[in-house]
Formats: structure tokens, sequence, C-alpha cells
């Protein structure tokens, strides 16, 4: 399990919910690479010929004759190929070509580390390719430099009901997030924020056992991560057990302190509205004081283990696992990390609970942005619109026995879903995938269940579990009754989540200086939680924060924010 808790998001979207016929796969990992996706990319990256036929207002219709679009993309050397594919060429881009009438053409194709650099070399000539994908930064720039299509137009005519219902299930959060002065200048691959929500989670069965009552009010979860420490909750006339676990990161979604800040109304880490409406950063408002002068006060208690700072997350997962730590915060995957301690210990029952606040009311858990890649067409492009109908493609459930499975999505390791130029994202995928489970277990009807994606698998599970089979127990934890996604489901229906407010990537400054701006707040915090810096230096921290580039980066945000 070593170091798996920092990719199980990711994960558990590709192995729960994405559908094993690659259209509807939730890939949002980067594109690939191997030494033959260089060779079949041709070199020329000429513009689209000005005597292309009109596009079909059908978002699936073809071209007649085929046209040629040109792009890029980052291919990582661990794609793996069969049957003599290569990146150029290969199930996809004959799709393309049979199905939409677009010949696809790579200018190049390279391994992720050498694609910001190729691509800046590319446009400093001026002669950009039809089709790029890039971060959310380097959109801005080449929106600043004049040198996008406004794909607005193109989204509405061809975009297909699929591609439409996919792009605005987060809320028009990507999409909003791509826009600029009302142009909208890419199409966002978006694997949604709702998974990275933090829940608390807690052992329930040593709440039965010191007879202590489900946590309402932060003063609650106060009182219980002591009574963890301190009470000989697992019985063993040791004083061995460990209260509230804390990543010596702070933050992250396993064992972060997010969700504890959030019970006081504080969200580090990401941009919120303050009372005029600007944005602020949330780790230097005052509400974050009040965060670390509980964690001070618990961490003297001994509430939190004393030795958090030199602890990695692998330890932590041990500590869980080894029924020595009964509380943390951490997002929907963490039964699956803990599945060996329900192995070990029938009686181990660690629950997801919502998060409790300071007085009482509905907290609000925080949210990431999750947009990593946008596609984006050069201004000029002959036909704007094709990259929409290649997302199209995408999201489109072909008949199997015309694209079977093995050829446009999984065979065995090999991954050709990540073949296709342009891919599409479903932001609430495992939410879609709870709804549906939750139906077919109430009926007790596996007919409700979508046989191309993993439903079958998890419905099995959790019925296995159910009948006493507690190998099943992680995914229930998850999907099944009481489980986190619930949880979730009911937080996204009431508007529940707090999501960052910047829906962008790094700004320029940012990219500059905010590692040593988060160096800066690590250090500083850990030593008020610590004991070893008053509580008032939090003060000394914000302004420290301000005048080394955090006054500079506010601006950019404003800046940023002004442009929407």
């Amino acid at each position: 399990m070593k170091a798996s808790y920092r990719k199980l998001s990711l994960l558990t979207i590709a192995a729960f919910t994405a559908a094993l016929t690659a259209c509807n796969s939730n890939g949002g990992g980067g594109a690939a690479s191997s030494p033959s996706a260089s060779q079949s990319a041709p070199v020329s990256a000429a513009p689209s010929q000005p005597s292309q036929p009109e596009a079909s207002a059908d978002p699936m219709g073809k071209y007649d004759p085929p046209i040629e679009v040109t792009a890029v993309r980052s291919v990582a050397t661990t794609m793996k190929f069969e049957n003599g594919d290569t990146i150029g060429e290969n199930a996809w881009t004959k799709l393309y070509e049979k199905e939409l009438g677009i010949k696809l053409k790579y200018s190049w194709a390279v391994d992720p580390s050498q694609y910001e650099q190729k691509l800046n070399v590319m446009m400093t000539t001026g002669k950009l390719p039809d089709i790029l994908p890039v971060s959310g930064a380097k959109m801005k720039q080449l929106y600043d430099a004049g040198q996008l299509e406004d794909l607005t137009e193109a989204l509405e005519k061809y975009g297909s009901n699929k591609t439409k219902e996919l792009l605005n299930k987060d809320g028009g959060e990507g999409l909003n997030s791509a826009t600029f002065k009302g142009q909208l200048v890419g199409l966002p691959l978006n694997p949604g924020s709702t998974d990275t929500a933090p829940l608390l989670w807690l052992r329930a069965d040593w709440l039965k056992k010191l007879n202590l009552s489900e946590p309402k009010t932060m003063d609650d979860v106060l009182a219980i991560a002591e009574a963890f420490a301190k009470q000989d909750p697992d019985g063993n006339g040791k004083n061995d057990t460990f209260g509230l676990g804390i990543a010596k990161e702070l933050y992250g979604f396993f064992a972060g302190t997010e969700g504890f800040a959030n019970g006081y109304g504080a969200y580090p880490g990401i941009w919120v509205k303050d009372a005029s409406g600007s944005l602020a950063y949330g780790s230097i408002q005052p509400e974050m004081k009040t965060t670390l002068g509980a964690l001070q006060k618990l961490y003297a208690a001994g509430g939190i283990d004393q030795e958090y700072g030199v602890k990695n997350g692998d330890v932590l997962i041990q500590d869980v696992n080894s029924g020595k730590l009964g509380m943390l915060y951490g997002v929907h995957y963490m039964p699956l990390l803990f599945q060996e301690g329900k192995n070990k210990d029938p009686n181990f029952d660690l629950r997801p609970y919502r998060l409790p606040s300071a007085d009482g009311s509905a907290a609000k858990p925080q949210t990431a942005f999750s947009v990593s890649e946008y596609y984006v067409v050069r201004k000029g492009a002959e036909h704007p619109e094709a990259v929409v109908k290649l997302m199209n493609a995408f999201n489109t459930v072909w008949p199997k026995e015309q694209y079977p499975a093995e050829e446009i999505g999984v065979n065995g390791a090999v991954e050709k879903w990540q073949y296709a130029l342009v891919r599409g994202t479903n932001p609430t995928a495992n939410l879609d995938n709870y709804e549906v489970l939750k139906q077919a277990l109430e009926a007790d009807d596996e007919n409700l269940l979508d046989k191309t994606t993993g439903q079958p698998f998890i419905f099995k599970t959790i019925k296995e579990f159910q009948a006493g089979d507690n190998l099943g127990w992680g995914y229930a934890l998850v999907f099944g009754p009481g489980g986190s996604q619930e949880l979730l489901a009911d937080y996204n229906r009431n508007k529940g989540f707090k999501p960052n407010e910047f829906l962008s990537a790094p700004t320029e400054v940012m990219s500059q200086k905010l590692a040593s701006l988060n160096k800066l707040e690590l250090e500083a915090f850990t030593k008020i939680i610590m004991g070893s810096a008053p509580l008032d230096s939090f003060d000394e921290f914000v302004t420290n924060w301000k005048k080394l580039g955090g006054d500079v980066i506010t601006k950019e945000v404003a800046d940023w924010q002004a442009s929407r």
C-alpha cells in the first residue's frame, strides 16, 4: 500500500466508474508517449486549407470530403501499444476519419517532461497546430496573446447532448474557468471536485466503548480525540492509542487538517470571497488563527500524536490498521486504505461523519479546483468546431461490434482510450454510480446496473459484505448505505460544499513563489501546533506571507477575477 493513498482519488474514479468501452472513460490522465509516437508524427504544422467543406450541424456529422486537422500532444513513455499501433495511427485516429471525416495529423508528440518547452518554442514561431492540449496558465497566455479561437458558438452548435451534459455537470465550473470576457476559449477536462471534499472518519466502536456520542460540534471533536488518546479505547490496558491523526504535510486528501479547519469556518489553501466579494487566501484569514489555537490546545492535551511531525502517510495508515488511531479527516476513499484493519479485527468500525462545526451549524467541506487540462484551438483554424466533434466522439457509446472495448477502451494493461486526442470526463461519476447502486441494492436488482462500468463488481462486493464477508467492507463504506458517497451526495444536493473560487492554474507569480510560501506556511503552522511558537506568531506569518509575494499574488487573482 506504500504511497498509494496519494493517487487513490483518481484510481477510484477509473476503477469504480470508468466505462470499459473507453468512450465513457473518466481518463483524466495525461496523454501518453512511446518511441513510436515521434516516429509516426508528421513534421508539418500547416493550417487547414481554405477549400475545406462546411461542417455538418449534426454533432456526429461527417465532413465530406474529409478535412485535415493538426495537433500536438504529450505522450508518456509508459504508454503501451500493440498490433502495430502508434499515437499517430490507431483505432481512435481511424474512428475519427471513418465516422467524422477528420484526418488527425500530429505535428509532434513528446514526453510530458518536454511538452511545455516544445510548446513554448512553437509559440514563438507563431505556427500553432489547430488543436492543443494545454494547462490553464498556458491557455490564459495564449488568450492574452490573441492566439485562441472563441469556441462558444462551436460548442453550442456542434456539441452533442452528452458532451454538453458532462461539461455542465460541475455547475459550469470548468467552462467558467475557460471563459474570458464572454469568450469560451477551451474545453476543460474536469474529473470533478466533489471527491476532494474532506469528511470526518472515526472509530464508532471506540465511541461505544467509551460511552461517547457522535460529534456535533468541534468541542465534541476535541473531547473525543482526547478520550481516544487517554481512555484506553482498545481495552488492552496500555496507553498506546492516538486521537486525531494528522499528516506532517498538514494538508491533503489523507489526514489533512482542512476538514478540521472547515469546522471553524477556515479554508486553508484555497481562495474564498471576503465580505466585499474580493478573493482572499483562506490560510491567512482570522478563522485560521482560531483553528491553529484549537490544534495547539489539542496537541498540548495529548489528543494529537506527539510525533505527527515526523510521520508520513504510510505510517499513519499502519497506525489505523493496527488499531492505534481512532480519528482523522480524509476524502471518500479512506476505507480502501483500511481494509487490513477490518481483516485483523472484525469489530473495527471506522465510519464517515459530516463535518462538525464550532457552533453546531452545517459546516461546509472545502473542495479543490480539479481541471488539469484544456483543449484549445488556434486563432484562424478553418474548423474550430472539430475539437467539439472529437469530444463528442469520446463521449459516444459506440456499438461494440463495430468498436470493441479491446480496440478503443482497455485490453488488459493496454489503455487504448488514452490514444484519443480529446477526451471527456464525468465530474460526478462517483455520485452517479452511487445513486444507481443505491437503487439496485434497495431493489436487489442487478438489472439496474450499467454493465459497462464497475457497478456490477461493487454491487456484488457490497452484497457479499452484507452477507457477512468482511472483505467487502471497504467498498461498502464508500458506496453502500451510510458510506462516504451517501454523505457527499447529500452535501451536493444541498449545495453544502465550499469550492475554491480561483478556477485557474497558477498565475505567473504563483508559479514562482507558491512553493516557498507554502513552505513558510507549513513551518509556521507546525511550530504553532506543537507549541514551539506562540499563537500570535500567526500574525507575523501573515505579514511575511504578504511581503514575500502574497500581496502580488492576491493582485493577480483579483485581475483574474476581473477578467471573468
